[in-house]
């Protein structure tokens, strides 16, 4: 097995008077974190700058701070049973012209499992896809792919790679995020020694608060402005597709179908057409699931629903969604989270040779070799890997295709080599 994924692997070492650098938002750790200062208003900035450069494991690090303790989620499996996640969905899928799924910015495991029911919705008529993370300007119809000043989030490999798939499979990709056009959001209102932050959009006037305290995030305030404008772009999108079934991915709360959000606003468009919601965020692996009849911790080994076996109803812990996914737990492999070698699409493991290792930590970037020839430091990577040390590497996770590896050391000098993955 091992020979014949060597097969695979063409690697070509080439110098260039000027090598690629890549895109400067990948960084080390420490660096990343010294850029964004101190004081907990700037905890969420770490979890997600860390996440889009590859620190999964590290960004998580920030959520107990930034979100508080996760409190046990009390259920007993008596007279309940653990429904595949997956299955369940595509099944009512057939039942709506809406979906909606939403994810934790900082969880790449949440693209992954929505970019594995976009095949199967794609056949049973789901062929538009939108996603928060994208800008509402943007030029992936154009190029084909995304590139960085399309959206913060999606220079985050996983979400990137989502995006291409989903154009590949025959998805037409959109965005919905409202964009005022004259002037981006100010968060220079710092409120107090704690970190809290007033953002603030003048035109059209929003405002979101975000309080903290000694102990991290206690109250986010915000007004419907953002949602109100995210729905009305999604209707827009909707009448240009008359025919057509939508994936709409979403950060967080905005699926909700009561209160101020998103698609609470999106129904009241569609004259109360039902959506089917599907919330991945409440019940992460940070979360200890506890059956009450036994108290013994419910080991979650794939993405579930709890159903009930007499009223067949899903438990939902009274979120306004129709599904509440019981996320599986998060485990490693080769040093890297497990949940990457669970892609649906085919990934090859790279190990970069020991004459790449000599001065490491090494940050390593693999890039699609067309992408990074024409987008430059705009591009976004397929995959990222930080080795610490030459004696305990980390693959590289590679689709297939051809590949530009941008490597730099802590003294910030580059080199790249091609690399092909048949």
């Amino acid at each position: 097995m091992k020979q014949w994924i060597m097969l695979l692997l063409v690697v070509t070492f080439f110098q260039g008077s000027q090598p690629y650098t890549g895109n400067p938002r990948y960084d080390f750790p420490e660096r990343i974190v010294k850029k964004n200062g101190t004081g907990f208003g700037y905890l969420t900035g770490n979890m997600n700058d860390l996440c889009v450069s590859g620190y999964y494991r590290e960004s998580n690090i920030y959520e107990d701070s930034v979100m508080g303790p996760a409190d046990p989620v009390k259920v007993t499996l008596k007279n309940q049973m653990q429904v595949d996640a997956r299955e369940l969905i595509l099944k009512e899928a057939k039942k709506y012209r809406i979906l909606l799924i939403n994810e934790a910015h900082h969880r790449p495991e949440h693209r992954l499992f929505t970019k594995s029911l976009l095949k199967d919705l794609h056949k049973i008529g789901y062929n538009v896809f939108m996603a928060e993370g994208i800008k509402l300007k943007n030029g992936i119809a154009d190029i084909g792919y995304p590139i960085s000043s399309d959206g913060v989030f999606i220079n985050e490999p996983v979400y990137g790679s989502l995006i291409r798939y989903a154009k590949r499979i025959g998805y037409d990709v959109n965005a919905y995020e409202y964009d005022s056009g004259k002037k981006n959001w100010d968060d220079s209102i710092k409120l107090d020694k704690y970190g809290s932050i007033k953002y603030i959009n003048y035109e059209p006037r929003d405002s979101i608060v975000l309080l903290f305290d000694e102990k991290g995030l206690k109250q986010t305030i915000l007004t419907s402005v953002r949602e109100r404008a995210q729905a009305a772009n999604i209707l827009e999108v909707i009448k240009r597709h008359p025919a057509s079934r939508f994936v709409i991915h979403v950060g967080y709360g905005h699926l909700y179908e009561s209160g101020p959000m998103m698609a609470t606003q999106l129904k009241e468009l569609l004259q109360g057409e039902e959506m089917l919601t599907i919330d991945q965020t409440a019940v992460t692996d940070r979360v200890r699931v506890i059956d009450t009849v036994t108290s013994h911790i419910i080991r979650r080994y794939f993405p579930f629903i709890l159903k009930d076996n007499n009223s067949k109803r899903t438990v939902n812990l009274e979120r306004s969604v129709d599904y509440l996914i019981f996320n599986k737990e998060v485990t490693d492999s080769l040093h890297r989270p497990k949940y990457l070698f669970e892609d649906v699409e085919p990934r090859t493991t790279y190990y970069p040779s020991t004459d790449n290792l000599k001065d490491c930590p090494c940050l390593f970037s693999a890039y699609y070799q067309n992408e990074l020839e024409a987008a430059q430091q705009q591009a976004i990577a397929v995959d990222i890997v930080n080795i610490k040390d030459a004696h305990i590497p980390a693959p590289m996770l590679l689709y297939k295709g051809r590949y530009i590896i941008v490597r730099k050391n802590k003294e910030g000098i580059y080199n790249n080599f091609k690399l092909t993955v048949k």
